[in-house]
């Protein structure tokens, strides 16, 4: 494989939000360095999009289908008996009464198919199957930008640590312009905010300091999930949480105990938790 070969490869991964977060951080270093690499990363994302939008979803289940075909009564003649009543044969009716036959169970084949389509397809649009968690590139993408915040040489696009200074700075940058609540009485200062991309979406991530850590709160449309709670990952601590129709992803390297504090502290400034 040559270096053009695998920088495709990896390219192409990380437009489809397939990479790591210590990959994704390497690679938007060297994009950031490579205009030519950066073009193209751009290309394959726009193209991956076109074809998710293009391409078929995933079919219906087949227990789904199942279902369907049961309710409309249609069952598949067998097909020794479709053979031969299509030229006249031993059954009864003649050509035109198996052709009556063989034309309804082809309208009842079709129905089914119809039904099927619109039964699958209203399941989809609507967000059926909510057994679904949620989606792991929202996880993995919520940390790469709290990992890429602390790479960069501040963790934030706008430092304050003024509320009425970070939440309106959001507007015309995301479509979320969240609450930014004052902590610093409870040893949790405001310090700033930035935006990350989530699912290829901008999305606000507040930006809290505790000592010499650093705590980002990134906010993204609420989604059927997991209950609210905490989870590692890659030696950091996540706490996740819902108010109204947003969910709340706090990230850092503090103790579960502190972060937990945290979480509590920022629901009980913000609304009922949720």
């Amino acid at each position: 494989m040559t270096d053009d070969d695998e920088t495709l490869l990896l390219l192409s991964a990380y437009a489809d939000g397939e990479l790591s977060p210590g990959e994704v951080l390497a690679m938007e270093r060297r994009l950031a360095a490579e205009p030519g690499a950066r073009v193209a990363a751009e290309r394959l994302r726009t193209l991956s999009t076109a074809l998710r939008e293009t391409l078929a979803g995933p079919p219906a289940p087949e227990a789904l289908r199942a279902r369907v075909i049961q309710a409309i009564g249609f069952a598949d003649p067998p097909p020794e008996h479709a053979s031969e009543g299509a030229w006249g044969g031993r059954s009864g009716g003649g050509w035109h009464g198996s052709w009556r036959g063989s034309w309804r169970g082809s309208w009842q084949a079709l129905a089914a198919t119809l039904l099927l389509g619109l039964v699958g397809g209203a399941a989809l649009g609507s967000g059926a199957y909510r057994d679904r968690p949620e989606t792991p590139a929202t996880i993995e993408a919520v940390l790469a930008g709290h990992l890429r915040g602390l790479a960069a040489p501040q963790p934030f696009d706008i430092a304050s640590s003024d509320r009425h200074v970070v939440k309106p700075w959001f507007n015309g940058r995301t479509t979320i312009a969240p609450d930014a609540p004052d902590l610093a009485d409870q040893g949790f200062p405001l310090i700033g905010g930035r935006v990350d991309i989530v699912t290829h979406t901008p999305v606000p991530t507040l930006v809290y300091r505790r000592d010499r850590h650093v705590i980002s709160v990134t906010v993204v449309p609420a989604a059927d999930s997991p209950p609210a709670g905490e989870a590692r990952r890659d030696g950091s601590t996540i706490e996740r949480w819902s108010l109204g129709d947003l969910t709340y992803w706090a990230v850092s390297d503090l103790n579960a105990r502190d972060l937990r504090g945290f979480a509590d502290l920022y629901r009980s400034r913000t609304g009922r938790p949720g």
